[in-house]
């Protein structure tokens, strides 16, 4: 699974996605960002997500997408504000 964080007009502040069901739900991690773009890849589980926070009035994207390059969740935020891609699996 790849999980794609990017902002237009600023830069990422932070990024957190779950990527694994454990015993006690999903782990969160926060990533290392720095720029405008960020991606992964990882097991994703059975509930993938992926927060993506921008700097200033950054319209922030985030991108859920399979092995198969099938598109999960896809999302644009609004102008500085936050976005939340999801899924079921």
């Amino acid at each position: 699974m790849t999980y794609k964080a990017w902002t237009e007009g600023g830069k990422l502040q932070s990024v957190r996605h779950d990527y694994i069901d454990g015993l006690n739900g999903a782990v969160s991690m926060p990533a290392k960002v720095s720029g405008a773009t960020w991606s992964t890849h990882e097991d994703g589980g059975h509930t993938p997500r992926l927060k993506v926070v921008p700097t200033g009035k950054g319209v922030a994207h985030c991108l859920l997408q399979e092995g198969d390059d099938r598109v999960l969740d896809q999302k644009k935020g609004a102008a500085g504000q936050p976005v939340t891609c999801s899924a079921q699996r």
